[in-house]
């Protein structure tokens, strides 16, 4: 918001605040009703339907021996029966047992995992029965056919489709969420923001600027009032001069009289020369949420597929190299174009301003998109992509200075914050959505919506960001200059090296390569380990809000940044010492917590406590950031191979609970020296 910390902002954030929790409520509400209505009917419509699979695969079985009993075989004289249902039984995974049974229920032959349980009990728990007669064309049953299959195959698939409407509930509220709040922001408290402080100025005199008109609602017609007001008082003001002139034509007293009179009205409504002016456009946070939200939605789209599709175009590629190693080139190609050119957008944002970094970021980006859409080999692709990491790193450098120029007083941490929140939430739903589209339409459509939604991107900035904003003490100064300023200001490389690059070290290392690892290891499922890994962002999401509200409310973003990275040590540590099916999932946990509470303070430590450019500053923290990333899966795969899970772990905590005690000191001996400066 851009209101100033008084009463009426205190209330219109209330205001707003309520309006928001109202509409949330009602949408979840809606969504979860919605969602389990649709998981009821699957359930009545899917249920039944796999369990009929019993009788559909003993019609199948039952056919061989129907036809041997057809050609005159007795049925006690069948030979190969076991046999054959052994491949039977080995084919079909869901299937419990097939047993062959006389008339009297004697048993001839039986297959299957739990055929051994039958035979003794007669009863096998979690299994549906279907009993078919086996009888020759036209005559009557000789024996029967027993087939059980497994209810566990039918409860995994309901598992399933719950949690995957779970999360299709999680991605419909971010969504929704991401929209009301940008909503809010261009129909709610930017006019009412305008109002108050059109109405603060006319308080104080201030007749110099005009408020925007634009826009057609309420807040439009109050602009319109006040516009028509000071037109008037400019009227009336310039009406006094010209009686002034006359009244000079009395004698000298009475013009210096009268020259003094308008003067004095003048400074005291502050008019200008030629009328007021309209006021400049106010930066808003949210202008820049909602095209960085669409935007990593856009780049998230492939994220699925992209090393199937490489895998496929590599196919067609060099004999002299594995497709599946010449599919990570693309992947490599965009990391390493996002890390290069990381700098080089922060030139741009700086000089430019982020609104058009924006438009240069988003189109670069789409190019990049249409490239991948239209590729026909792999390098036509890796190429494709580079410009995408180019335009990923232009644009998200640029969003995130507009939130750091347009971050209210005192609220600098929670604005900046919500960069990180929404660029989690953009690639939460992006991920989701794009592995519909790409099974559904396939890869080049999936590419061909990431374009248009850079589109949509890009309007956005041209409607929302307001020119200029460019950084003054950026003039002049290229990618090699800022980096010199960056890394000799000794508060920002400390940041950098002690708290940015362990954390990215931690979350390549640990949360994508160890942990699924051991996950995997300990017998999970791939879904039960990619529902582990989202705890994860799950967890940090609400400590990025809770730790960007304790940073500006309470000055403690030193002691968040080195306490955080000393709780996630610790919870890593503490993964030898208990059961890893118990200690990875609160680890993973704590890890999230934990870098999110130190998210927002080490951003607002970098835009307001560093010194120097914003936005070079900012980009020079991202290329940190992503060396980390880089290094994180070589350090923990190194660990590994000397080591077990646990172990590599354990170091990686203590290596980062370190790290947070010298920051900590680092930020001892800088207070020092500020307070006896």
């Amino acid at each position: 918001m851009s209101l100033p910390e008084d009463g009426t902002a205190r209330i219109l954030a209330r205001l707003v605040r309520n309006l928001s929790l109202i509409a949330i409520a009602v949408l979840l509400g809606t969504v979860v009703a919605v969602s389990f209505a649709a998981l009821g009917a699957f359930e009545r419509e899917v249920r039944p339907a796999l369990e009929r699979e019993a009788t559909v695969i003993g019609t199948v079985v039952a056919n061989p021996f129907e036809r041997a009993l057809g050609l005159g075989i007795p049925f006690d004289a069948l030979v190969g029966a076991e046999e054959y249902l052994d491949g039977v039984a080995t084919s079909q995974p869901a299937v419990a047992y097939l047993v062959l049974t006389d008339l009297d229920g004697r048993i001839l032959a039986a297959s299957g995992p739990a055929a051994a349980t039958f035979r003794t009990q007669r009863e096998v728990s979690g299994v549906t029965e279907a009993t078919l007669p086996v009888a020759a064309p036209g005559g009557r049953p000789q024996g029967w056919l027993l087939v059980g299959v497994s209810r566990a195959a039918v409860d995994g698939i309901v598992e399933d489709t719950r949690w995957d409407l779970l999360i299709v509930l999680l991605v419909g509220v971010m969504v929704a969420m991401e929209l009301l709040r940008y909503a809010l922001d261009r129909s709610v408290i930017g006019p009412l923001s305008m109002i108050d402080r059109m109405a603060r100025r006319l308080a104080a005199g201030d007749c110099s600027v005009l408020a925007d008109p634009g826009a057609a609602d309420e807040a439009g017609r109050v602009a319109l009032a006040l516009n028509a007001l000071l037109r008037r008082l400019a009227d009336r003001c310039a009406q006094l001069e010209w009686l002034a002139t006359e009244a000079a034509a009395v004698g000298a007293r009475a013009a210096r009289e009268a020259a003094a009179l308008i003067a004095g009205l003048r400074e005291r409504l502050r008019l200008r020369e030629g009328g007021a002016v309209a006021e400049p456009a106010q930066p808003s946070a949210s202008a820049a949420r909602l095209p960085l939200f669409l935007f990593v939605v856009a780049e998230q789209l492939s994220t699925s597929f992209i090393p199937l599709f490489g895998r496929d175009l590599a196919r067609h590629g060099p004999a002299f190299a594995s497709p599946d190693l010449l599919a990570a080139l693309p992947i490599a190609t965009f990391v390493a174009a996002v890390a290069l050119a990381t700098p080089w957008g922060g030139t741009v944002t700086a000089r430019r301003g982020p609104r058009a970094a924006v438009l240069i970021g988003g189109a670069v980006a789409g190019l990049g998109y249409l490239g991948a859409a239209l590729a026909q080999d792999l390098p036509q692709f890796a190429l494709a992509r580079v410009f995408c990491g180019i335009g990923y790193a232009v644009l998200t450098i640029a969003c995130q200075t507009q939130m750091a120029v347009a971050a209210q007083q005192g609220r600098l941490a929670r604005t900046l914050g919500g960069f990180t929140g929404t660029v989690m939430t953009g690639a939460v739903c992006g991920t989701a959505i794009g592995a519909v589209i790409a099974d559904r339409l396939g890869y080049a459509a999936t590419f061909l919506a990431s374009v248009a939604l850079v589109v949509v991107v890009m309007g956005l900035a041209l409607r929302a960001i307001p020119r200029g904003m460019t950084d003054p003490k950026a003039a002049g100064q290229g990618v090699v200059a800022g980096a010199r300023a960056a890394f000799g200001n000794a508060r920002f490389t400390a940041l950098l090296l002690l708290a940015a690059i362990p954390a990215k070290v931690v979350l390549a290392g640990f949360i994508f390569y160890l942990a699924p690892i051991a996950l995997r290891d300990a017998g999970l499922s791939q879904a039960a380990v990619g529902r582990n890994v989202m705890l994860y962002g799950l967890c940090m999401l609400p400590a990025i809000a809770l730790g960007g509200w304790l940073t500006d409310r309470a000055r403690i973003g030193d002691g968040l940044i080195w306490g955080a990275a000393v709780l996630n040590g610790a919870a890593m540590l503490a993964i030898p010492l208990l059961r890893e099916d118990v200690s990875l999932p609160i680890a993973i946990g704590l890890t999230g917590v934990a870098q999110g509470l130190a998210s927002a303070p080490m951003l607002a430590e970098v835009a307001a406590g560093a010194g120097g450019s914003t936005a070079l500053l900012l980009s020079f923290l991202r290329l940190g950031e992503r060396v980390g990333s880089v290094v994180g899966p070589f350090a923990a795969a190194w660990l590994l191979a000397r080591s077990d899970v646990g172990s590599a772990v354990a170091v990686l905590g203590a290596a980062t609970a370190l790290a947070g005690l010298g920051y900590a000191l680092a930020a001892r001996g800088r207070r020092r020296q500020e307070a006896a400066a």
